[in-house]
């Protein structure tokens, strides 16, 4: 049950791709009024003001006679960072729909599909994973200069235990003109090692809570973690609040510690909600957003399981009636994996982060 950190990369692309700079890339937009009402809802969804945004894009769609792709590309913007991944999933298809003759839009829509898609499925065998691959074959087959997609292609094929095929399409990418650098090395680190894309080590990170205790890597290292990116703002980040007390019930008397990273932007209203619901495990609430960039995280809750060595043993975004039996099988297996092993020599520096925490 592994979820990879490494396709930071393209998630990263795709967060960025579905707001304004979108229309660079396939502008279907023709109405005076459809445009407003979009750049409305960019307005509102960088305040986080998320319902307000939704219905300025649901009205830009109706305003478009449901023919604008950037109105549901939107759509799926909020859904994906508010936790809501499978309407997001209908969304960008019905994104790609809309699309119509533009083959370059409904690529984008077939990417984001297959990053979902990868966000959801949390084993190897997941035919989630079956999906999101077949969502990028389909964004190749309509815009072969979607130099992303045969990165996005090779690592899902690698989650796959597919090492050979995965390679190939890894190669392919790196030998591409308009590769990312940084990607072309987290493809060259696979390509080196392919167990990096299923079992990749967490980045570092140090942030000090409010009584002065540290949380870091150093720090957790021997136990079992449990990172949980959630937000007070997020509902199924509140709705998950149960499952994450029962699971911190039920492994009291084993090396294993919840964390908590929150998204909030209002301090007090953070406190008031961790207090009134007994989240006595360590949590922070990272203003600067520097731990949040540190693991890629777009959408809310975003769950990362870290074995004892500091490994990723699974990340799986969103919340919904499997979560809490996926998060469990991932602690129970690095719990029986007691072997320590070193992590690798070369390692980002932690970023030092003080802010408030609670625990």
């Amino acid at each position: 049950m592994r979820k990879l950190l490494v396709f930071s990369a393209v998630l990263t692309f795709l967060f960025f791709c579905i707001g304004p700079a979108a229309r660079a890339a396939g502008d279907k937009v023709d109405s005076a009024s459809t445009a407003q009402l979009i750049t409305q809802g960019d307005q509102l969804f960088a305040k986080k003001q998320f319902e307000k945004a939704m219905e300025a894009y649901r009205k830009a769609d109706k305003d478009s006679h449901h023919t604008c792709a950037e109105c549901f590309l939107r759509m799926v913007r909020v859904e994906k960072y508010t936790g809501d991944l499978s309407t997001a999933l209908e969304d960008a298809k019905h994104a790609a729909k809309a699309a119509g003759d533009d083959r370059k839009l409904a690529a984008m829509a077939h990417m984001v599909r297959g990053a979902l898609l990868s966000q959801m499925a949390a084993k190897a065998k997941d035919k989630k994973l079956n999906e999101a691959e077949a969502e990028f074959r389909q964004a190749l087959a309509l815009d072969p200069t979607q130099v992303s997609a045969h990165f996005s292609l090779g690592f899902i094929l690698m989650r796959q235990e597919r090492d050979a095929d995965g390679i190939a399409e890894l190669n392919v990418y790196i030998g591409l003109p308009g590769a990312d650098p940084k990607t072309v090395q987290k493809a060259r680190t696979m390509i080196a090692d392919p167990i990096r894309a299923r079992e990749p080590f967490a980045p570092d990170f140090s942030f000090a809570t409010l009584e002065g205790a540290t949380v870091s890597n150093s720090a957790l290292r021997g136990k079992v973690v449990l990172l949980d990116f959630w937000g007070t703002w997020c509902p199924p980040c509140r709705e998950s609040v149960p499952t994450l007390i029962g699971l911190q019930k039920k492994y009291s008397d084993r090396p294993f510690q919840i964390v908590g990273v929150s998204s909030d932007t209002d301090e007090d209203k953070w406190k008031i909600f961790i207090a009134a619901k007994k989240m006595t495990w360590p949590e922070y609430i990272d203003l600067p957003g520097a731990v949040l960039a540190l693991f890629d995280i777009h959408e809310f809750p975003t769950y990362v399981v870290l074995d004892r060595n500091g490994v990723i043993q699974m990340r799986q975004s969103g919340y919904g009636i499997e979560t809490g039996e996926a998060i469990e099988e991932a602690i129970n297996k690095a719990l029986k994996n007691r072997t320590m092993r070193k992590p690798p020599r070369l390692r980002r520096q932690k970023p030092r982060i003080k802010s408030s925490a609670h625990g």
